[in-house]
């Protein structure tokens, strides 16, 4: 299925909002408003270093998208990019969507001079974790986080 990668445009958002929902719903977690809308606001902020980029298939329809956010390192000089989120519409996965989108994030950190890429996943996401290693090395690292509202 061809398709093309493109930055988000302000005119993408209810159909980025779509896909949100939809991935959110997969992580079994609520966002609020003010967060998505915020989101939503700083990947289009120039400002800002949030991106996102969408996949638009030969119907112009948006079927997926991926975050990523250039981070400072303490184990190199250069920058690292954490790829943040990304989901493909149930209905084009398994065309080469998710592996075009990780390839689009790995072309913007060589522009960015990054030293690595780097994500996490679900332990249930079984699915993605099959083009996850053929994209990038498993690590041993374990996440953990404190919460405070």
């Amino acid at each position: 299925m061809p398709f093309q990668i493109r930055a988000a445009q302000k005119d993408d958002e209810d159909d980025w909002r779509r896909l949100w929902d939809q991935y959110n719903e997969f992580l079994k977690r609520t966002i609020s408003e003010e967060v998505t809308s915020t989101t939503f606001a700083r990947m289009l902020d120039n400002g800002c270093r949030m991106y996102c980029s969408l996949a638009i298939n030969e119907n112009d329809q948006i079927v997926g998208f991926v975050h990523w956010l250039p981070q400072l390192s303490t184990f190199s000089v250069e920058e690292t990019i954490y790829l943040h989120d990304m989901f493909v519409d149930p209905s084009s996965q398994g065309g080469g969507t998710g592996r075009r989108l990780i390839e689009h994030v790995y072309e913007q950190a060589k522009i960015m001079n990054a030293k690595s890429v780097y994500w996490h996943t679900q332990w249930f996401n079984h699915r993605a974790q099959i083009l996850y290693v053929k994209m990038a090395d498993r690590t041993d690292n374990v996440h953990y986080r404190k919460t405070f509202f």
